[in-house]
């Protein structure tokens, strides 16, 4: 399967100014990225593009660049509403969307109470949302009821452009990789070595084969945080605020994309030969940076794949 590689960072950019978003998106699309890749955040502190919008200006502004999300809060938000939504992205953007990532959500409450949703509740409603999703994007006439939804012969048009859209689960526990493998079309985890990553997508199997599925594996990626060096040793200490990290056993830079090209592309084969074919970079450096770093990427990493 080829090798893509993705792109997100899309609310950091945007924090800085309109100018600041509109010439990142000119930059990825004439460098030749694959794709940007957009997160939700319902309510909170930190400063996040909702999705759907950003993935409209993105597409309106660039002409081969894909889009898609990692991930989108369907645990909280309407399958409906948000179906419609994405599958009028995708006929006006003459199918565009890359992928569907979608998640539970975090841990804490706040999100939760902002939407009228119990937290308890949000696995059921993740799964619901996929299921209802689907059958919007697929059938004229949808009948369908669950705990949570209730559709008696309507449906919502547009249609996707291809039918149906690839719906990628989100996250790395037991649950998420058995809704992988049972209701997903993809998995996009993040914080996952190779090693991790390897014996995760031989459970997803296994889960998809208990429940009569075989997934594509060409729907298999992963987001990794990322800063490149022409030589010498990443400022570690400089570019941790910008990277996240989740676990206390695997260190920051066993989790991420830091070093030369040399290195970057040694560890992306690794991640390869474990079975992942698409990659949603984050880049881990200030603003001033960017241009420099997309600049060094493209040239050295992203092309080594996208002229295969």
């Amino acid at each position: 399967m080829p090798v893509r590689v993705g792109i997100a960072s899309a609310s950091t950019i945007a924090k800085h100014g309109s100018s600041y978003f509109n010439h990142y998106l000119d930059t990825i699309e004439h460098q030749g990225w694959d794709s940007l890749w957009f997160s939700d955040r319902i309510v909170g502190q930190s400063w996040t593009l909702d999705p759907l919008v950003g993935m409209t200006v993105a597409i309106s502004k660039t002409k081969r660049l894909k889009v898609g999300t990692g991930i989108l809060l369907m645990s909280m938000r309407s399958p409906v509403t948000s179906a419609r939504a994405l599958s009028t992205l995708d006929q006006v953007s003459n199918g565009r969307i890359a992928a569907v990532g979608v998640g539970v959500g975090q841990e804490a409450p706040l999100e939760y109470d902002a939407m009228g949703v119990k937290k308890h509740e949000r696995g059921r409603r993740l799964d619901d949302a996929i299921q209802l999703m689907r059958l919007l994007w697929s059938e004229e006439v949808t009948q369908y009821q669950s705990e949570f939804q209730k559709i008696d012969g309507s449906s919502v048009h547009p249609k996707p452009l291809n039918k149906n859209l690839p719906i990628w689960i989100g996250g790395r526990t037991e649950r998420a990789l058995q809704r992988t493998g049972e209701l997903g079309d993809g998995w996009l985890p993040t914080q996952v070595t190779p090693e991790d990553y390897e014996r995760s997508k031989s459970l997803i199997r296994g889960y998809a084969a208990n429940a009569g599925r075989a997934l594509d594996p060409d729907h298999f990626g992963i987001q990794l945080g990322v800063y490149i060096v022409e030589n010498g040793k990443v400022p570690v200490d400089k570019v941790r605020q910008y990277l996240i990290h989740r676990r206390h056993d695997v260190s920051l830079e066993e989790l991420n994309l830091l070093g030369t090209s040399d290195q970057i592309i040694s560890r992306m084969r690794e991640y390869i030969d474990a079975g992942a074919d698409k990659f949603v970079f984050n880049l881990a450096c200030p603003i001033e940076e960017v241009d420099s770093q997309l600049d060094l990427l493209s040239k050295s990493v992203v092309k080594q794949f996208h002229s295969v």
